[in-house]
């Protein structure tokens, strides 16, 4: 995780702790009004922090609900539950106590929200010429198409939460990055490295598939297996009449014509000299 996402789960835990912190301070010692001095400095934390700087031409991926609304869902529930177990278990006794510390569970909820919140604002992907740069949780790796090991299409499927969980989650292993676009189908490209790393993309999200292809096929890259044969004609095609056709090599004629007449002017210099 990188420092950008860790700032961005630190906009969020920290005022959260504040809220938590004036609520169950208000029930045993604080005032009224420095319960509410906690609350609003916990909603000027999470204001004022800085937010990503998203390069421009970034893909983000796609996230429902919108991250305002996780981190409001992910407040509302954590306030109330991490307050409500901090209380019972400090001045209740009894079952009221274990009803309490059963609070813990709901409360869990709060952390995960935020992961998935500061993972959307923190993961991108952005194609260049030559190659691409994917971010996830603020943690960037810059790919040459050059380097790449394989190209593959899938059809990736999906269904009710477990599509949402892949939009919104993403991957949950460090040597693999998913940016979907939330679809229950959606088809991918999948990046493959010699090391093992896989990138996988929902080509939905590429604003300019036909370019990413030309510039796949410029570097020298077999382009994948999933695009017909006219599909290949067209994109090397377009290709050529972009950045021009392979370099010809010089007639075999104008090679042998080339070489005598640098044997003659050898000749002419060896001969003056003697």
């Amino acid at each position: 995780m990188g420092k950008t996402a860790k700032l961005e789960l630190l906009r969020r835990i920290l005022p959260l702790g504040l809220c938590v912190l004036g609520i169950v301070g208000g029930y045993f010692f604080m005032s009224v009004l420095s319960s509410l001095l906690c609350i609003i400095a916990a909603a000027g934390i999470y204001a004022a922090l800085p937010r990503p700087n998203v390069p421009s031409g970034s893909v983000k991926p796609v996230c429902h609900p919108p991250v305002l609304v996780l981190d409001a869902i992910g407040f509302a529930i954590g306030a109330v539950f991490f307050s409500i177990a901090f209380i019972g278990m400090a001045d209740w006794s009894g079952g009221a106590a274990l009803i309490a510390l059963l609070c813990l569970a709901p409360a869990s909820i709060a952390p995960l929200l935020f992961t998935v919140s500061a993972r959307q604002e923190t993961s991108w992907v952005r194609f260049f010429s030559n190659g691409f740069e994917f971010t996830q949780f603020g943690r960037r790796v810059r790919v040459m198409y050059e380097d790449l090991k394989k190209i593959d299409i899938r059809l990736w499927q999906a269904s009710g939460w477990a599509a949402w969980f892949q939009s919104t989650i993403g991957s949950l292993g460090p040597r693999s990055a998913v940016l979907l676009n939330g679809a229950e189908t959606t088809t991918t490209l999948v990046f493959k490295r010699p090391d093992g790393a896989t990138f996988t993309i929902s080509s939905e999200l590429v604003p300019d598939l036909q370019r990413v292809l030309i510039n796949i096929d410029r570097a020298g890259m077999e382009l994948p297996d999933g695009i017909s044969e006219y599909q290949r004609k067209k994109i090397r095609q377009r290709r050529e009449r972009m950045y021009g056709g392979p370099p010809q090599e010089p007639p075999q004629s104008e090679q042998k014509e080339g070489a005598r007449i640098a044997a003659l002017i050898e000749h002419a210099r060896r001969s003056a000299g003697h």
